[in-house]
């Protein structure tokens, strides 16, 4: 058995053809909110400090990450289309104590400061917002007020480094924090303890769109067969037998080429098949290449072999992920034929009337010399 392994040839850059990309995507909403407390007592007219929280994780929104089977990852953008609102209320509730009579204020402050934060490769979309608010009324009525909010819409383009970090069955977390989260009650000319409570409130949704290129597709021909047959018939030994024909095809689409990385043959321990396939190149989509089968006539016999070519994705141009390059593609080509003796030549055969003729004669010789003696 002939056995012909070749060594992997590498991906090679693809020529250079226009394609369009094609998309696919993973969505998901979000709502998240958290909040702050300051207080103040009654009838201060300073701040005796804020109260802060920093780097609270407000909640985590999970995206499916692309399926390789689809095709080689060209590229990730994280969309992200949201309202954040911050809310900073003042409060000092109704008392007994003291005296109605005029008007009271208090007043407070809220901050709060947001980011998302995708995996590696890209700096998130960012945000922060402040809002005072102050109430007044009458000391033993207390009061109650204030809300300021606002858009916040981001594309996120992965670098291509951090591509294949978005590949696989699983999800891709998409982290929601607040940086800061603060509430001050600045001031409070109430007969009751004033509080300012800072909320934030982030809704909206998240889309991961991938961009990709279908993988190679070996064939034979146009139209997608993966084996082939050919057979040369049955010839005379040492007959010279035409080459036969057959075409390596990648097909059309929005796809990425095709490079040929092994041949394997089995199944022909004379040699008495060959081929003249070598190195293929790269076959961008929609092209493809032509070959050829020799059968040697030496010797009598029926003669079988089988070929198969491997064939793995040529890396495209530009940004891609490396984990979904493709490989291991097969085509499997058959070959048959049978080799005859060549029957011998009638003119070389002496007839059976010539041979009787020719015993007639020599009979009658020999009768002749007996009577002479």
């Amino acid at each position: 058995m002939h056995l012909a392994m070749l060594s992997a040839i590498g991906a090679v850059a693809m020529p250079t053809l226009a394609h369009a990309t094609l998309i696919t995507s993973s969505s998901n909403t979000f709502t998240l909110n958290r909040s702050v407390t300051d207080t103040l007592g009654a009838n201060k007219s300073a701040s005796d400090g804020a109260v802060e929280q920093t780097n609270v994780n407000l909640g985590t929104t999970k995206l499916g990450q692309f399926n390789s089977s689809t095709g080689v990852l060209t590229g990730v953008n994280i969309g992200l289309s949201s309202t954040y609102k911050q809310t900073s209320s003042v409060t000092a509730p109704a008392t007994n104590a003291g005296s109605n009579g005029g008007n009271a204020n208090a007043s407070g402050t809220g901050s709060s400061a947001i980011k998302l934060t995708v995996p590696t490769g890209v700096s998130g979309a960012a945000a922060n917002l402040s809002a005072t608010d102050t109430c007044g009324g009458k000391p033993k009525e207390g009061c109650n007020n204030g809300a300021t909010s606002t858009p916040l819409n981001h594309n996120l383009t992965i670098e291509s480094a951090s591509l294949n970090d978005y590949v696989g069955a699983g999800t891709v977390d998409v982290n929601h924090t607040a940086t800061s989260l603060k509430a001050e009650t600045t001031l409070n000319g109430f007969n009751s303890q004033a509080s300012t409570n800072s909320t934030l409130d982030w809704f909206g949704s998240l889309t991961a769109n991938y961009s990709y290129l279908l993988h190679a597709e070996q064939s034979f021909d146009p139209w997608g067969s993966k084996t082939m047959t050919l057979d040369f018939g049955s010839v005379f030994q040492g007959d010279s037998v035409a080459d036969l024909v057959f075409f390596f095809h990648n097909l059309a689409g929005e796809r990425v080429g095709m490079n040929m990385t092994g041949i394997a043959e089995t199944g022909d321990p004379d040699d008495q098949f060959t081929t003249n396939v070598a190195s293929v190149g790269t076959l961008a989509a929609g092209t493809s290449k032509h070959y050829a089968a020799s059968f040697l006539t030496d010797k009598v016999g029926s003669f079988g072999a089988m070929y198969e070519f491997i064939f793995a994705d040529a890396a495209p141009e530009g940004s891609y992920a490396a984990s979904t390059l493709g490989s291991g593609y097969k085509l499997t080509l058959n070959l048959k034929g049978s080799v005859v003796e060549r029957p011998a030549d009638p003119a070389e055969v002496p007839e059976p009337g010539s041979l009787m003729l020719l015993g007639m004669g020599a009979a009658a010789l020999g009768l002749r010399r007996k009577r002479k003696a």
